[in-house]
């Protein structure tokens, strides 16, 4: 299921918001996909536009569900301990546990 997420990007980082570990929970149930995501920031301006994206991506990669729901959610607080390795190489951070 996070594969179908992986183009859908934050805006002000360039980076999937998978990577960024901003997907909570995404779930393909009979009928609909349903998924969970937060932001960085409450206060994002963008906050429409990642969701509406995550949606269309997910309805372009899973065509034969009817119904993909994206709920923006706010508990747990994201961290940037949520970042994925691939997401700190990307931001050009050392991975955790390697030195």
């Amino acid at each position: 299921m996070l594969d179908g997420l992986l183009d859908v990007l934050d805006p002000e980082v360039g980076i999937s918001v998978v990577h960024l570990g901003l997907v909570y929970r995404a779930v393909r149930v009979p009928g609909r996909i349903e998924v969970d995501l937060t932001l960085t920031a409450r206060t994002c301006p963008l906050a429409g536009m990642i969701v509406d994206n995550a949606r269309e991506c997910l309805a372009r990669r899973f065509d034969d569900c009817p119904v993909v729901l994206v709920r923006l959610v706010w508990s747990p607080a994201w961290t940037p301990d949520r970042i994925t390795d691939q997401g700190h190489a990307l931001l050009g951070h050392p991975i955790r546990g390697v030195s």
